[in-house]
Formats: C-alpha cells, structure tokens, sequence
C-alpha cells in the first residue's frame, strides 16, 4: 500500500510543483481539467464498464451505491448544516456551505483511487456513486443553493435532467449498455486501444491537475480564512464518521462498503461553486472550501483508504 500512496502523492506533487513553478497557470490548469472531464475520464468509465460482465448480482450492487449515495448526501448534508448553523456560520452562506460539504470529487479523485487500490471493479462502483452524485446536485442540491424557493416539480426535473447530460454519465450509461448487449465483441480492437489508452491515462492527468489546482490557489492566503478552514475541517472528519456509522451495518458485498466510504470521504467538488456562482450565494466560500478540503484530503484520504480495508 506504501508504493501505491508513494505513486498517487508523485503525481499530485508533480502538479503542485507545476503551478509554483509556472509551467503550469491558471488557464493550463483549467485546459487539462477539461481534458480529464470530457476526455479521459469518459474513456475510463465506458472502457472499464463495457469490458466488465455485469451481472445481477452487480447490477444491484451499483443501484445501491447510487441510491446510498443520494440519500446519505441528503442525510449527511441536513446533519452538517446544524453544525454550521450552531457555530454561527453566515446565515447566507448555509446552503451554499451544506451542498458543499456532501457534493465529493468522486470524478477526478475517486476514479484514481479506486482503480490504484481496488482495481476495476471498484470503477464501475465509483462511477455509480458519480450517479448518486449527480442526481442529489442537480435535483436536491440545486434546489437548496437557490434558497429553497418552492420551485414546481416539473421545474426540477428539467433542470435534473439537463445537468445529468454530461460526459461522465453519458459514459457510464454507454458503458453499461455495451456491457449489457456485448457491444465490444463489435468493436475493431484498434478503436478499442484506442479508448483504453485515452482511459489509461485518467489517473496521472487527474493527480496532476488535483496537485496544480493546490498550488495555483495560495494555500497561506487561504488558511487565513477562518469559516472556511473550520468548514471544510468538520467536512473531512465527519463525512467519514458518518459514511462509516451509516453502510457499517447495512449487509453489501465488502468491495461496495469500501467504494462508498471512499467516495463519500472525498473532498469538495470543483463544479459547486459554478453551480453556486449561477444560483445562489457564496461563490468565493465553496471556492476556498473545495481547495483547503482539497489539501486536507492528502492526510484523510489514506487514512480512509485504511479503514476501508477492515471490509476487504
């Protein structure tokens, strides 16, 4: 496990020391973001989706990621936003601070992680948490940062639906299809190098763009920011306190527990404050809480990946 660390911390280091040096500014970093979201990571997803024989037993398993991972980020985020609300935190920021805390990067750290440590297999569970991921920020999470504001049914399941068309999604739903039907025996093999390849190099470009994203964003100016540095501290320690009291008792096969608990430990996603920037209040505070949680997670992380082995 030490050589898998070594390799997974290589390679954020390599980005951080991209951006301090600047070989790596803002706009690259952006640029090589978008790489991963829109190009890798899809490769990844379908590759390792529609190379798997998904079976029922399978199946199920990945409807109940997908499911816990909605309502354990419904739950989750109700539960954090009364500490924040008893701390004294700005009422105005509350929403913008409870969907920030439970919506993880499971895109752009968990498929890394899963696959270093748990091999394929635990892909296709991860992205059945970008499932459960997506469908709480676009319904449920949505729905908060704009204030709660009493929108119709119909409203929202439009908006659902717009922003579940994404790469990532797309890929999953694709790759699963094409496991389901036997797609790839269609498939020349030289297309199918081809989108391995593109898959294969996810993990790297990812690690690297989480470590350029660190250090393009001042971390000595960010810790100054006490709310912020509290925020995302209670984050880190108790969406792994809750995740693990949560799935602990609930009978799944072993690899699934630790998917999830991997999953939800994450730190902050990089589209909320987009999202909050469009909709709600707070755009600067998700801005700060998705870096320090983003350099709190090179202490969490391994320790959760240890715990999660307590399953397998």
């Amino acid at each position: 496990m030490f050589g898998q660390f070594f390799v997974l911390f290589a390679l954020m280091a390599v980005g951080y020391l991209c951006s301090r040096k600047g070989f790596l500014n803002n706009e690259m970093t952006v640029g090589v973001g978008n790489i991963v979201l829109f190009f890798t990571i899809p490769a990844l997803l379908f590759s390792s989706l529609a190379n798997t024989r998904v079976e029922k037993d399978m199946l199920l398993n990945f409807a109940t990621v997908v499911a816990l991972h909605f309502f354990g980020s419904l739950i989750f985020g109700r539960i954090i936003r009364m500490y924040y609300r008893f701390r004294k935190f700005e009422e105005a920021h509350l929403d913008m601070l409870e969907v920030t805390a439970v919506s993880v990067n499971n895109a752009f750290i968990g498929f890394p992680i899963a696959l270093m440590f748990f091999g394929e297999e635990a892909v296709v569970y991860m992205s059945a948490s970008v499932l459960g991921l997506n469908l709480y920020v676009w319904s449920i999470g949505l729905y908060i940062i704009k204030g709660i504001k009493g929108e119709s049914l119909g409203t929202m399941l439009r908006t659902l639906v717009k922003g579940a068309i994404n790469p990532n999604i797309s890929s999953i739903l694709l790759g699963l299809l094409a496991s389901v039907v036997g797609l790839m025996a269609y498939i020349p093999g030289f297309v199918q190098d081809f989108i391995a390849s593109l898959g294969g190099i996810s993990t790297p470009l990812s690690l690297i763009y989480i470590g350029a994203l660190t250090g393009n964003s001042g971390l000595k100016y960010l810790l100054r920011d006490r709310e912020a540095l509290e925020a995302s501290l209670i984050k880190m320690i108790a969406m792994p306190i809750m995740t693990f009291l949560f799935i602990y008792f609930i009978p799944m096969q072993p690899l699934v527990k630790a998917v999830l608990f991997i999953a939800m430990s994450l730190p902050s996603a990089a589209i909320i404050p987009m999202i909050v920037g469009k909709y709600g209040v707070g755009v600067e505070a998700s801005s700060k809480m998705v870096m320090i949680t983003t350099a709190f997670s090179m202490a969490t992380v391994p320790i959760c990946v240890a715990i999660s082995h307590i399953w397998i």
